[in-house]
This record gives C-alpha cells, sequence and structure tokens, in this order.
C-alpha cells in the first residue's frame, strides 16, 4: 500500500487545550477532534487548525453518538489524507 496516513493520535498540548483527539499535522494544519454541548444534544467537532488561529476551524459536524464517532474518525482521516497529498503536490513535482 503506498498511501499512509500518518497520525498523531496522542494526548499532545493541543489535545489537552480542548480537542478530545489529534489526527495528525499536514500542509501546516492540524486536523482534531473536539466535543461541543449543543441544545439538540453533543456534537462531534472535526476541526482544522494552525498556530494563527485561536480557535481550530470546524470543517465536519456529527452527533456524538457511537455512528457519529465512527464517522467523525473517517471525516478526520479523510481530511488528514487530503492535506497530506496537497502537501506533496506543494513540494515538488511527480
Amino acid at each position: 500500500m503506498a498511501d499512509v496516513i500518518t497520525g498523531d493520535f496522542g494526548t499532545s498540548r493541543e489535545a489537552l487545550a480542548g480537542l478530545e483527539r489529534v489526527f495528525g499535522e499536514a500542509a501546516g494544519l492540524r486536523v482534531g477532534l473536539r466535543r461541543i454541548e449543543a441544545p439538540h444534544g453533543d456534537e462531534l467537532q472535526v476541526t482544522v487548525g494552525a498556530q494563527a488561529l485561536s480557535v481550530p476551524r470546524p470543517v465536519a459536524v456529527v452527533l456524538a453518538n457511537a455512528a457519529g464517532e465512527d464517522e467523525a474518525d473517517r471525516i478526520g482521516k479523510a481530511v488528514l489524507e487530503a492535506l497530506q497529498l496537497s502537501e506533496g503536490l506543494r513540494k515538488g513535482p511527480f
């Protein structure tokens, strides 16, 4: 398998500062997951953030249930893979 998603599934300083999980970093951006209390029920937000942003920007929102957690995991990995592809294209030609 040539395409490998490089993840950082630890509890880094960023994870402790509001992110439940960090999927990884690519193209200068960090992809993470945070849980938000909402009036209709808790939400999981897949976020993209950078040093210049004080708060990571949500790119996908799902309900915080078992199905939502699976979906958020798939979305987070897909966003990270897209950023890694973008970073590879920016670094040089094929």
